[in-house]
């Protein structure tokens, strides 16, 4: 028992030494409010709509904006994780789901700004229209703002009232 305990105890270090490391170097990118170790997200964010459970994440990261993310990516390989972007987790083929006990998560769904429609006209003097989406945008909501300028979002996912665009 007092084996078991000892390892027990190493265990929970190993996790504290962990966390204070990801919150000092992850923190003054994202903000330390926008790390997430609760068990709650953990579990939410252990599998996509697969349900395939097979280790929990090290924590949660929530960015504010976009332009963090490239820096959030560096930070995380330099550690030594391996980091996952995910939206709402809709996803049927096990993409966001953590297959090692090194992989962080990087949901997107508060990346939710949308552009403008640009027109532009190409070579050959048709007119393209473009939206510039950030990856936490509801496929939807893509569809919709297309939709009240005249357009189409050409994407038809069975699950547009949930999936983000960017996984």
């Amino acid at each position: 028992c007092r084996s078991r305990l000892d390892d027990l105890k190493q265990q929970i270090s190993r996790f504290n030494s962990r966390k204070r490391q990801i919150r000092q170097v992850l923190g003054p990118i994202i903000g330390r409010d926008n790390i997430y170790f609760d068990p709650f997200n953990l579990n939410a964010h252990a599998t996509d709509a697969t349900d395939w459970r097979l280790f929990l994440p090290v924590c949660v990261l929530r960015p504010d904006d976009e332009s963090q993310v490239p820096q959030l990516v560096t930070a995380v390989q330099s550690m030594g994780y391996n980091l996952i972007p995910r939206g709402a987790g809709t996803g049927l083929t096990g993409g966001a789901a953590p297959l090692t006990d090194t992989c962080i998560m990087l949901n997107t769904e508060k990346l939710n700004t949308v552009s403008d429609i640009e027109v532009t006209t190409g070579d050959d003097g048709r007119e393209y229209a473009s939206i510039n989406l950030d990856a936490g945008v509801i496929t939807n909501d893509a569809m919709e703002y297309a939709r009240s300028a005249g357009y189409v979002f050409a994407t038809d996912p069975t699950s547009a009232w949930a999936c983000t665009i960017g996984g």
